[in-house]
C-alpha cells in the first residue's frame, strides 16, 4: 500500500514537471489527460489479464489515475494564480 502512495507522489511530481515544459495551458493540460488515458488502458488490460497480475495492473492504474487527476488540479490552480497575480514589471 505504501508503495502505491509513493508511486502516486512520484507520478504527481513527474507529470507536473513535464507539463511545465509547455508554454500554453492547452499543452500543459495535455500531459495529465494523456496519463489518464494510459491509466484507463492499464485498467482495462488488468481486467483482461486477470488473476494476481491483473490486480497489480489495476492497482498501478488507479494510482496513476489519482496522480494524474491531482496533477491536473495543481496545474490549473497554478495557472489561475498566475493569471490573477499582477505583473510587477
Amino acid at each position: 500500500m505504501l508503495g502505491l502512495v509513493i508511486l502516486a507522489l512520484i507520478s504527481v511530481i513527474v507529470i507536473t514537471l513535464l507539463s511545465f515544459l509547455s508554454k500554453t495551458i492547452g499543452k500543459k493540460i495535455l500531459y495529465p489527460v494523456a496519463f489518464v488515458c494510459i491509466s484507463i488502458l492499464l485498467f482495462i488490460s488488468g481486467l483482461i489479464v486477470g488473476e494476481w497480475a491483473g490486480m497489480g495492473l489495476g492497482a498501478v492504474s488507479i494510482s496513476l489515475f489519482i496522480a494524474s487527476t491531482v496533477s491536473l488540479i495543481v496545474i490549473v490552480c497554478l495557472h489561475q494564480m498566475n493569471i490573477r497575480s499582477p505583473n510587477k514589471s
